[in-house]
């Protein structure tokens, strides 16, 4: 980092009774931490993390498991494993270990019909990020805040103004630049929260 920051925990001040978590791995911690009493939405298609999210997140914490992809189609696609990160997207700075097939689907058509108040999207897709908010359009009419993890470098994906843009158009602004994840040769993406302009 060339510049010393302290990390501000600007989610605290949000009022969050909902949250739709899209890439949830091992867990998101700062939405577990700023948002224990919520309801999650636990979107994850890599099997290899099932078993932790049903014997120890929602075992803590309120909600329910879609072992699926989002995405803006239906149907099974090809996803790329390396234990440690999973994408639909190959990698320009390592190459993945792993093929798997999994189930994909829009959020419009499983979270849809479900009543949502005070609710928080969030998306950390490994470059594929576009492509869930083009499978949410409807949904995104009952979401109150966004947090997208935006991709820079090293991945050949949307550029991050097609994603800004894309949410620009939805009446959601950019609000804020959560997290700043450096990589060797600068910024690799960062965390950033959108809001929707009331």
């Amino acid at each position: 980092k060339i510049f010393y920051s302290k990390e501000i925990n600007y989610l605290k001040e949000l009022k969050i009774d909902t949250v739709i978590d899209v890439g949830v791995a091992n867990g998101t911690k700062e939405l577990l931490r700023n948002f224990p009493n919520s309801f999650f939405y636990f979107v994850e298609p890599n099997p290899i993390y099932w078993d932790f999210i049903e014997k120890k997140l929602l075992k803590k914490f309120k909600g329910i498991l879609y072992k699926t992809a989002a995405g803006n189609k239906t149907g099974e696609e090809v996803f790329f494993d390396s234990g440690v990160i999973s994408s639909f997207i190959q990698r320009q700075d390592f190459k993945f270990k792993n093929n798997i097939s999994v189930k994909i689907d829009k959020l419009d058509n499983f979270l849809l019909n479900r009543k949502f108040k005070n609710t928080l999207l969030k998306i950390d897709t490994e470059g594929y990020e576009l492509e869930v908010l083009k499978g949410s359009e409807k949904l995104l009419k009952n979401i109150d805040y966004c947090i997208i993890e935006v991709r820079l470098n090293n991945i050949n994906t949307y550029n991050p103004s097609d994603l800004i843009n894309f949410l620009y158009q939805r009446n959601f602004y950019f609000d804020k630049i959560l997290k700043v994840y450096y990589a060797k040769y600068g910024i690799d993406f960062i965390d950033v929260l959108f809001k929707k302009n009331i």
